[in-house]
């Protein structure tokens, strides 16, 4: 009888490499995963941004007359409900007002006023 030339992979060898590839896999979806939860937030939050940027600008341009104090309003933006919190007040040169707005997607008010997905600070003419 010939002696077998051929050779082949052991069972603990496959075993091993299954092992191996099944860790790289986990890893690989999990990574991916939070990749694709984290694009959503930034979406979310550059639109959220862009709402405060508007506002800031409606205020600097007179479309949107300021008044001192704090408000809240809702507003629609890409396709989506959001609310808008801003808090108005005199900056100490008295030429100018001090104006920090808060943006959340959230529905209810009270929790909006905890979550916001950004906050903008920016100052205007006191009497544009």
């Amino acid at each position: 009888m010939k002696p077998r030339t051929e050779r082949g992979f052991t069972l603990l060898e496959v075993m091993v490499a299954l092992a191996i590839f099944a860790t790289v896999s986990i890893a690989l979806f999990s990574a991916i995963q939070h990749v694709a939860i984290n694009s959503g937030n930034l979406a979310e939050r550059t639109q959220a941004t862009w709402i405060a940027d508007n506002y800031l600008n409606e205020l600097r341009s007179g479309m949107q007359p300021p008044s001192v104090g704090r408000q809240q309003r809702q507003v629609e933006f890409g396709g989506r409900s959001w609310w808008l919190f801003s808090e108005i007040e005199a900056a100490p040169d008295s030429r100018l007002l001090k104006v920090n707005l808060r943006v959340s997607a959230e529905q209810d008010p009270q929790r909006a006023r905890q979550y916001s997905r950004a906050q903008l600070l920016g100052y205007i003419e006191a009497n544009p």
